[in-house]
């Protein structure tokens, strides 16, 4: 077994999986209701059950003489339905500093994988056991990797019978996604008590694990029903610390929030300027703005998002790499939009002033002769350490179009190429977070369009002025004529990196998409109302989240197919990426319905074992080191990852067989799936009941 210590957190250095935890033949997650039936029955239990009404409400207050909030504790009762008799002191319970703690350490785990691999929901686990002692700290590691408080029952064995789970987003889990794994442990270990920090947004997700859990007797405390139950003058300070503990757990969880409330990609608009307002100097050279540390944080927030966009004028001038500049990890697609196919040639040299082969302050002479020394192609147009996909309209420049192609760029045809239809098309792709690197040209429209949700704004103590003609700023034409117009950011924030300061906040719902552009203005003032600093536009998100969720499930599937395609998704269990352990042959021998006489081993998802088995039965030690470090991958993507990448870079290890064979290969591995998973196999069989057809809902087949 693979294990990394978590490093994020001083002084936690405990285990924290990233790797592929051995797992027993009851450690896939398969618990049906008969189970959970059981399970509720336990006496003690079914005992805690009767003193705990599900629909008790709740009062809060501070305790007397203990005004500090802080090492102080923060007593939350029951109190009892009108007409029921009174409860002793024990149904009392209590939500103290420690269990903020420990939640908030749930949501700061979360971001584990960050940069690791593709944006998925952020999950993290903490859990203590009977005596209130750590007994496991655990994040999911990628969509379709082993569920955090699977991880952490493991982790703790027996010592969490009778303890407590903290979490900061509660779990997937029923037949919407066909999944039950993370319920099954918490049961199954025999928990006591589950924290909650905010319910999922995914409709037919929200409120279905901690239905479940309360229903197999466990005692559940979601953050935001203490909150809605904080009423009194005394009760603030104790609704203050709750309120921390949400809006940390929506920070983790902010790019699934804005794709749930606006059905689009989280967007954040990124740019550096000088003090006086400049994205570069009149004459285009733009290397560099700001300093060392404020591109590491940009690298880093790259690295955090499925695809960093930019317009053609960006890469005829600056020739970016977009790159994380890390070794290994998520490696983000570049997208470039261009209607006019108007970029460098495949064969062309790049000579922007600002460009991507250079990481210090060069002087513009010294740069251009250097650039004309090497030579350099346009970097977007090498796919070797990350995918480039080009947006166009239809029609246009299809020679070039075709050359690219052959060099590996992806290429996407719309019969009207804006901001929002990028958008849209991404949160087709399943992308959860874009990271616009645009300039002023591309960045006025995707305003208007409401495709940005965050700016981040680094501000450089430079000054250029102009030279001979107007220098570039980071927004163009929006239409604003009126400094009442303006849009003013929430949730403000300020950050110093080196010499350079960044700004970042959210941008109004009115600016936004779907349910969160519905959003009622705050009254007496709008945008303007409430303070920008100290105010959690997070909050609005979720709360749109909720709508856009309900409506979702009151819409149903009504057009006679079931879609699936990302794993984290409604109906994600059907994904090839889905979390569910298959028992394959080692070797795929083509047979897809008898394993007799097979070697067969655990892989961890369908889509470890099909990328795999391009490379089985090869001679050559290349192709069966590939097959040892695709089922050792931490996640279904990077599996995925090292077995594209290999085929494209080195296509003599794959077997001969391979474009004849993979279909029964998939085949194979599905079946294993459904035959060892109740949960996928009950959501495929309802599809048949329903009378639906079944549909991978991905505009690309990768």
């Amino acid at each position: 077994n693979s294990q990394l210590t978590w490093r994020g957190i001083p002084g936690d250095h405990s285990a924290v999986h990233r790797g592929r935890p051995t797992r027993d033949r009851e450690g896939g997650g398969r618990i049906g209701m008969q189970s959970l039936a059981s399970r509720a029955s336990d006496p003690a239990r079914a005992a805690y059950r009767a003193r705990t009404p599900r629909d008790s409400p709740m009062r809060a207050a501070v305790p007397r003489g203990k005004p500090a909030l802080r090492g102080r504790l923060v007593a939350a009762a029951l109190s009892d339905p009108p007409g029921a008799p009174s409860r002793s002191q024990s149904a009392r319970f209590t939500f103290t500093d420690d269990d903020l703690a420990h939640v908030l350490r749930a949501a700061e785990l979360s971001h584990g994988s960050d940069g690791l691999v593709q944006p998925h929901p952020r999950s993290g686990c903490v859990l203590l056991d009977s005596a209130g002692a750590v007994v496991a700290r655990t994040f999911q590691m990628g969509q379709g990797g082993v569920r955090s408080e699977v991880l952490a029952a493991r982790e703790a064995g027996a010592r969490a019978d009778g303890g407590v789970a903290y979490l900061n987003l509660e779990p997937a889990h029923g037949p919407a996604v066909g999944e039950d794994a993370a319920v099954d442990a918490l049961v199954r270990s025999r928990v006591s008590r589950v924290v909650v920090g905010i319910l999922h947004p995914v409709a037919g997700v929200r409120g279905r694990a901690v239905a479940a859990l309360r229903d197999a007797g466990v005692r559940v405390d979601v953050l935001g029903e203490f909150t809605s139950r904080f009423t009194s003058a005394a009760d603030e300070r104790a609704a203050s610390a709750v309120a921390e503990g949400i809006a940390r757990c929506r920070d983790a969880n902010r790019h699934l929030l804005h794709r749930v409330a606006t059905g689009r990609p989280f967007s954040v608009f990124k740019y550096a300027m000088t003090v006086d307002g400049k994205i570069a100097t009149t004459s285009g050279h733009s290397a560099w703005v700001t300093g060392p540390a404020a591109r590491q944080q940009v690298w880093a927030e790259r690295a955090r998002s499925d695809a960093v966009v930019v317009g053609g004028t960006t890469v005829r001038r600056d020739n970016p790499n977009l790159t994380t500049r890390r070794d290994g990890g998520h490696r983000p697609a570049r997208i470039v939009l261009s209607r006019t196919m108007d970029l460098p040639g495949t064969e062309d040299a790049n000579y922007g002033l600002g460009t991507g082969d250079f990481e210090e302050d060069a002087d513009a002479g010294a740069m251009g002769a250097e650039i004309r020394k090497r030579k350099p192609r346009t970097n977007l147009w090498n796919t070797d350490e990350a995918a480039t996909i080009v947006m166009t309209v239809v029609g246009s420049r299809p020679e070039f179009q075709a050359e690219l192609r052959a060099l590996g760029v992806e290429v996407v045809e719309f019969d009207e190429l804006t901001p929002g239809a990028v958008a849209d098309y991404c949160a087709k792709r399943g992308y959860l977070q874009l990271f616009w690197e645009c300039g002023g040209g591309l960045a006025g429209p995707a305003l208007t369009d409401g495709v940005f949700h965050h700016v981040m704004a680094f501000v450089a103590p430079k000054i250029v002025g102009s030279s001979g003609g107007p220098a570039p700023s980071p927004v163009g034409e929006t239409g604003l004529e009126r400094m009442t117009d303006a849009l003013n950011l929430r949730g403000l924030g300020i950050r110093k990196h080196g010499r350079d300061v960044l700004i970042t906040g959210y941008l109004p719902p009115k600016s936004s998409t779907g349910a969160l552009a519905e959003t009622e203005p705050r009254e007496g003032g709008g945008d303007t109302a409430g303070d920008a600093w100290t105010e959690d536009p997070l909050g609005i998100v979720e709360a749109a989240a909720e709508r856009a969720g309900e409506r979702r499930e009151s819409a149903g599937d009504d057009d006679g197919f079931l879609r699936f395609y990302k794993s984290w998704d409604v109906n994600g269990a059907l994904s090839n990426f889905s979390p569910h352990p298959i028992d394959a042959p080692s070797v795929w021998g083509g047979r897809e319905d008898d394993d007799e006489g097979e070697t067969t081993a655990e892989w961890p998802t369908v889509e470890h074992f099909y990328q795999a088995q391009k490379f089985g039965g090869v001679d050559d030690p290349a192709a069966t080191s590939a097959m040892e470090a695709i089922r050792a991958a931490s996640s279904p993507e990077e599996a995925a990852r090292i077995g594209r990448t290999l085929q494209r870079t080195n296509p003599s290890l794959i077997r001969p067989d391979w474009d004849e064979c993979k279909e029964r290969v998939m085949r194979a591995a599905l079946r294993a799936k459904l035959t060892r998973h109740a949960a996928p196999r009950n959501l495929l069989l309802g599809s048949r009941a329903a009378g639906q057809c079944v549909l991978e809902d991905s505009p690309t087949d990768a």
